[in-house]
C-alpha cells in the first residue's frame, strides 16, 4: 500500500481505523497561493497606454489595439478559476496524501504557473500561430489532465472521506474532461485556421455529450 505522507501524531482518524492521518490543508493552502501568483501575473502582463497616446481618443485606440490581449486575460482567468474551483471541491473530500497525488498536484501547478507566459505568447506579435495557439491549447489540456491524474491517484490510494459527495465529485470531474478534451480538438483545428479559438464555445456541448455517455453508461450497467 502506498505510504501515506503528512501524518501527525494523535491524529487519529476514524475512518482509516485509527490510523494516524493529517488532512491536506498545506497542499491546498499552497496551491491556492500558487493560484493566486498565477492570476496575478496574468493582470500584471495586460498592457496599458504608455507615454506617447494622449486623450481619450488615444486611450481608447490603445484599448482597441489589444482587444485581443485583453480576452487572452479573461479566458485565462476564467480557466484559472475553474482549476481552482474544481481543486476545492475535490480536495476538501481528501483526508490524506500519498507521494502520487503531490508529485500529480505540483505538475498540475505547473502548468498553471505556465499559463501567463503562454498567453502572453497567444497574443505576441510573433508570426507564427500554429506554435503559440498549440502551446496555449496543450498547456490548457495538460493542466486539466494532471488535475484528473491526481485526483485519481487520491481515489484510488482510498484517501477519501465517507461523506464525500459523489454527485459533486462527478460533476467536477465531468467538467474537467470537457476541458481538456475541447481545447485537445482545438489544436488540429489551429492547423487549418486561424479562428481555432471559437472552436473553444463547443464546451458546454463537449459536457453534455460526456454526461450522456456517462448516462448511458450507468444505464447498461444497471
Amino acid at each position: 500500500m502506498a505510504e501515506i505522507v503528512g501524518q501527525r501524531p494523535g491524529a487519529a482518524d476514524e475512518e482509516s481505523g485509527g490510523a494516524e492521518l493529517i488532512g491536506p490543508e498545506r497542499l491546498i493552502y499552497f496551491s491556492d497561493a500558487v493560484i493566486a501568483i498565477a492570476i496575478t501575473l496574468l493582470a500584471l502582463e495586460l498592457p496599458v497606454p504608455e507615454e506617447g497616446v494622449h486623450g481619450n481618443s488615444g486611450v481608447l485606440h490603445f484599448l482597441r489595439e489589444h482587444l485581443a490581449e485583453y480576452v487572452a486575460f479573461l479566458i485565462s482567468f476564467t480557466v484559472v478559476a475553474v482549476h481552482w474551483l474544481a481543486h476545492q471541491r475535490l480536495f476538501r473530500y481528501a483526508r490524506g496524501l500519498v507521494g502520487g497525488v503531490i508529485q500529480g498536484n505540483l505538475l498540475w501547478l505547473l502548468m498553471i504557473v505556465l499559463m501567463p507566459f503562454t498567453t502572453k505568447l497567444l497574443t505576441s506579435e510573433a508570426d507564427a500561430f500554429q506554435v503559440q495557439f498549440i502551446l496555449y491549447a496543450a498547456d490548457q489540456a495538460l493542466a486539466g489532465l494532471f488535475l484528473l491524474l491526481t485526483f485519481r491517484g487520491l481515489r484510488r490510494a482510498g484517501l477519501l472521506r465517507a461523506t464525500a459527495s459523489s454527485e459533486v465529485i462527478d460533476s467536477t470531474l465531468t467538467w474537467m474532461t470537457a476541458m481538456v478534451v475541447t481545447f485537445c480538438l482545438s489544436i488540429p483545428v489551429a492547423l487549418v485556421t486561424h479562428w481555432a479559438s471559437l472552436s473553444w464555445l463547443a464546451l458546454p456541448v463537449v459536457r453534455a455529450a460526456l454526461r450522456l455517455v456517462a448516462r448511458r453508461g450507468a444505464d447498461v450497467r444497471a
